[in-house]
């Protein structure tokens, strides 16, 4: 007669049986989730969703890991780089962008972007490439820019921003790229323009500029490719129409020589 298995006995094995998967699962979900900070994740989806996600050209599929979709680049659980460029991207930028502060790289270019350029945008101390071009941007440029002093390529052409260009944009001592080009930009060169000693693109035409007295001591040291002429220090844009090619690689000559 064989001898029965008390049920306590059974009930335990099974216990123990089940506990299995329920140990893996949370585990399976809790990488998933950590593969970004929630900070990050929430500024992604965020932004997903305040700017026509639904509608993007190269869609995220929000069921599969942050590291796979479009244009977003992960390394060592942080997001490094965004490139949504041409993307149908329409709308205003989040608040929540800010959270996105491990940047080094960051193109939002020629998309349906709206509103003013985010001061959250000063968190991002790790930000070397930043191109909002070829967008709806409008309004003058944020005070705080000087905090983006990883900064090397800043493109902000072919928007409507608009007012003086703020001084502190002299602090940027990292920028060897700097496009102004086709906005609304009026005033002159902030003075202090030879603290850029990297600086060796600058494009302004079509703004409102009325003195470039402000290159002046730049062009004495360094030299700098310009898409305007300069003549007598004024303001007078390319004609690209014309035979030359390219840029114009202009150095200004000093006053006292003959």
């Amino acid at each position: 007669m064989s001898q029965s298995v008390p049920k306590h006995t059974i009930i335990m094995k099974i216990k123990k049986v089940l506990l299995v998967p329920l140990l893996i699962l949370p585990f399976a979900f809790s990488t998933f989730a950590q593969e970004v900070s929630k900070r990050e994740e929430i500024a992604l989806l965020e932004l997903h969703a305040r700017t026509n996600g639904h509608e993007w050209t190269h869609p995220w599929d929000l069921d599969q890991p942050i590291s796979t979709w479009y244009g977003v680049k992960v390394k060592d659980g942080k997001v490094v780089a965004l490139d949504l460029a041409d993307n149908n991207l329409k709308g205003n930028l989040p608040l929540t962008v800010g959270n996105l502060r491990n940047l080094e790289y960051l193109d939002l270019s020629e998309n349906e972007l709206t509103g003013r350029m985010p001061r959250e945008l000063r968190k991002f101390e790790n930000l070397k490439y930043l191109d909002l071009s070829a967008n709806m941007f409008k309004g003058s440029l944020p005070l705080t820019v000087n905090r983006l002093e990883s900064l090397a390529y800043l493109d902000l052409g072919k928007n409507a921003f608009e007012g003086e260009l703020p001084k502190s944009i002299i602090e940027l001592r990292n920028l060897n790229s700097l496009v102004l080009a086709d906005n609304n930009f009026t005033g002159g060169m902030p003075s202090g323009m030879e603290n850029l000693k990297k600086l060796n693109k600058l494009y302004l035409a079509n703004n409102n500029f009325n003195d470039l007295r402000g290159l002046h001591q730049l062009s004495q040291q360094q030299l700098v490719a310009l898409d305007v002429d300069i003549k007598d220090l004024k303001y007078i844009p390319l004609d690209f129409m014309a035979p030359q090619e390219g840029t114009a690689e202009t150095k200004f000559e000093d006053d006292n020589e003959e």
